[in-house]
């Protein structure tokens, strides 16, 4: 299948079940070893992981990350690793896989060819979209001027030190038609390119779901703290 050997973009979110706060202390100790060696596999294969989000009050779920993986392949074997170490056993999460669109004006490529989350913009920005109808039933020149604006709004972000890492096509894998995510410097410049998106007409021609995260090296296994370094490089 041609889909199999093409880059794809992965997005998870996921919350904690009550079972890792149950978890005996070797149990905890196991799951996070071989989680942590699912990474470094994944690493070495040629996946990029762009950091670890708490979400958790911007949304329901407790944390997001956003990963590149050069192939298809690669997030499978990665994803069946993760399996096989019990990371699912004690975590619900949510998957998005998309693939790569050509945006020149939502994709930073030099920043895209290295890994790992950047402390200088620790805000995550995931965001899915889909067309209204209202997108569909309007005058061609009015959605002109919406996507003009649109782009301008985009410019202002990145002039504001926004780095934003690609717009996927995710229509084949859930009720959304795209994605993006971006690393931002402060929640200032997020909230003030929103302001510019709005009267631009972005929240009129699309409905889209939005989460905000903060970057978290350390992940949190129930109330301890994990602080080995391959959890803190960008995995989940």
């Amino acid at each position: 299948m041609e889909h199999r050997t093409q880059p794809v973009a992965f997005v998870a979110l996921w919350q904690n079940k009550r079972s890792e706060y149950h978890a005996t202390a070797q149990e905890e100790q196991e799951t996070s070893a071989r989680i942590e060696e699912a990474f470094v596999n994944a690493r070495a294969r040629g996946a990029r992981m762009y950091g670890r989000y708490g979400c958790r009050w911007s949304t329901g779920w407790q944390y997001f990350t956003f990963w590149l993986c050069p192939s298809f392949e690669v997030l499978e074997q990665t994803i069946a690793e993760l399996e096989a170490a019990g990371d699912f056993k004690f975590a619900d999460s949510r998957h998005i896989i998309g693939f790569p669109m050509d945006d020149q004006d939502m994709i930073d490529a030099e920043y895209l060819r290295e890994g790992g989350p950047d402390p200088e913009r620790p805000i995550g920005f995931f965001a899915m979209w889909r067309r209204t109808d209202s997108y569909y039933h309007a005058d061609p020149e009015a959605w002109e001027r919406s996507d003009r604006a649109v782009r301008e709004a985009f410019a202002y972000a990145r002039s504001r030190g926004a780095r934003m890492l690609g717009r996927y096509d995710c229509r084949w894998s859930n009720e959304w038609e795209y994605f993006t995510f971006w690393q931002v410097p402060s929640l200032e410049v997020l909230e003030s390119t929103m302001e510019r998106l709005e009267p631009a007409g972005d929240f009129w021609f699309a409905d889209s779901y939005h989460v905000i995260g903060t970057l978290e090296p350390h992940f949190r296994f129930g109330t301890h703290l994990q602080v080995n370094p391959e959890r803190a490089e960008g995995g989940y």
